[in-house]
């Protein structure tokens, strides 16, 4: 008997009716819980801020811990993915050194590059809502060796800073 034909019972307008209801108990869930997972980073700069956020692992050394355990206030783990948080900005998505290479170009040379400058592209990838450390000097180096901005002589401006 399925859902629809109980429900008919327990409206129908007629006195009692008497039905044997087989009932069935179920001693697994029907439907499987999918594994919960923690964030797995392979990268260098993320991996002792997720174990301090996910489990509170700090390192021996005292002064890296004390570093760590500031550094961390600064992030947060949605999804499985770890976020930087700002003030007057949304969060955010921490990456990788190979997708912040990937990013970077993309954002400097790519579809909306305007080799425009190291400053340029650090803006961008904020605005577009990522995040990894190195970001300002990954900049400066992609335009110091991107062929366009020695062209437009962008990389002779940075090169002089140094």
């Amino acid at each position: 008997m399925g859902a629809d034909e109980v429900l008919k019972l327990a409206l129908s307008e007629e006195g009692e009716i008497s039905m044997d209801l087989a009932m069935e108990i179920q001693k697994h869930p029907s439907i499987e819980e999918a594994p919960t997972f923690t964030v797995q980073s392979t990268n260098r700069w993320m991996t002792p801020i997720i174990s301090f956020l996910q489990d509170g692992h700090l390192p021996q050394n005292t002064e890296e811990a004390k570093k760590i355990r500031k550094r961390a206030t600064r992030f947060t783990i949605l999804n499985d993915t770890l976020y930087k948080r700002g003030f007057s900005m949304p969060y955010l998505k921490c990456v990788d050194e190979e997708e912040a290479r990937y990013i970077l170009e993309e954002i400097h040379g790519g579809i909306c590059g305007d080799h425009g400058g190291p400053r340029s592209p650090v803006n961008k990838v904020i605005r577009t809502g990522y995040f990894w450390p190195t970001m300002q000097v990954d900049a400066v180096e992609l335009v110091k060796k991107c062929d366009k901005c020695q062209h437009t002589g962008m990389s002779s401006v940075f090169q002089q800073r140094d």
